[in-house]
């Protein structure tokens, strides 16, 4: 049901669709208690012509009108260039996009932090400029006006590349009711977003541990770990004089997050969260790629694409020059791939936690509902290797 009529929280994706294509701009969006956006509709304006509705998202998914494929087609992807590949999350798929696509006359949306560290969505018009939009950002991105502005720019001609999430490239392709051949969409495989609100909380709580000034963020950090291998799920912070870089066991952001501790709630109700894409290409970490490719060194970065359109595969073409590409098998990508199959799952403490923040500092309210594990797991997983781990992991699964 539609969330202006049900007020469901589970049924809005914050994507701004609604808010952007109302022509009596009667649509706001505001902020709940959780701290995510949702729209809000100023009845005494609405002229009741139903185009909020048309746009959403949640309610219009099978009305979305693009020349598929059918299935898309998987193939594992690494950058050939290795200073690309250490600056991507994971394989250097959406820089080889815009150097494949946007050749001129271009404007590339994406996800950037501003200059007060808000997850925005921007243009650019110029590559360079272009690879702030590079590496995860685990928060919901304002919208802004980014639909409207694409729109411009399609009906001048202009291409237009447009990355975001699966949720937000539904709702821009809603909004423009047409599909533009100088359009082409990139989406991830996408967990769930925080709110910009508890990211806030997070810097505020990092401020004050360290005393400083946070002036740069990086997610997807990617260091050398006790093996010798490459490791991307880490921050690093430069807070006053200090370089932090945490992992996903040390950082309370990122426990939370890999935890399913604070999505939107939306995303656990997620229409997207299948093989079923809505983008010309879909990209994501390939998970269990060492099983496939044994031989091969992927542990700088690998991604698998997914092509879903005659428009991807044509740019697949062009990307021959800049990655290493091999096709692999949908179903083992898809078995791989949690958010291929299913919705995240709430964690059991959610709503806990959204009570806890509201009073406690954001460590506090994390530790309260993810406890820390016990002393001797902790020096077990700074100790032993990587594959020792997983053949414990897996005798404590056999014995049941």
């Amino acid at each position: 049901m539609f969330y202006l009529d049900s007020k469901n929280e589970e049924m809005c994706c914050g994507c701004q669709a609604c808010e952007q294509v109302c022509p009596t701009d009667c649509i706001s969006m505001i902020e709940d208690k959780k701290g995510f956006i949702y729209p809000f509709k100023n009845e005494e304006k609405c002229i009741e012509c139903g185009l909020c509705e048309k746009v959403c998202p949640f309610v219009q998914k099978k009305k979305i009108d693009i020349n598929f494929n059918g299935l898309p087609k998987a193939y594992y992807a690494a950058n050939k260039n290795v200073d690309t590949l250490m600056a991507s999350a994971s394989g250097g798929v959406f820089t080889s996009v815009i150097d494949t696509y946007c050749k001129e006359d271009f404007a590339i949306f994406g996800v950037q932090f501003d200059d007060r560290f808000k997850v925005i969505h921007s243009y650019s018009e110029s590559i360079e400029e272009a690879k702030k939009y590079r590496k995860s950002k685990y928060v919901q991105s304002d919208i802004n006006n980014s639909f409207k502005q694409a729109e411009t720019f399609l009906k001048e001609g202009k291409k237009v590349l447009f990355t975001g999430t699966p949720c937000q490239v539904a709702g821009l392709r809603l909004f423009l009711r047409k599909d533009y051949e100088n359009l082409f969409c990139l989406d991830l495989v996408c967990h769930g977003v925080p709110s910009q609100n508890i990211f806030d909380k997070y810097m505020k709580y990092i401020e004050e541990k360290y005393k400083g000034k946070i002036t740069d963020f990086t997610f997807r950090h990617k260091l050398l770990d006790k093996n010798g291998k490459w490791n991307s799920r880490n921050v690093k912070i430069k807070v006053g004089d200090k370089e932090l870089v945490m992992n996903s066991s040390e950082d309370k952001y990122l426990k939370g997050y890999h935890s399913g501790l604070f999505y939107r709630p939306s995303c656990y109700n997620c229409q997207y969260a299948n093989p079923e894409r809505i983008s010309d290409i879909t990209m994501a970490d390939f998970w269990g790629v060492e099983k496939l490719f044994p031989e091969e060194d992927v542990h700088k970065g690998i991604s698998v694409i997914l092509v879903n359109t005659p428009k991807g595969q044509e740019v697949l073409k062009g990307l021959t020059e800049t990655m290493n590409l091999k096709e692999v098998g949908l179903d083992y990508v898809i078995e791989s791939n949690a958010q291929l199959n299913r919705p995240a799952k709430k964690h059991l403490k959610y709503e806990d936690f959204f009570k806890h923040i509201n009073s406690d500092p954001f460590d506090v309210a994390v530790d309260k509902c993810i406890p820390k594990p016990p002393l001797t797991k902790m020096i077990a997983s700074r100790v032993l290797p990587n594959e020792v781990k997983k053949i414990i992991k897996k005798i404590i699964k056999w014995r049941g």
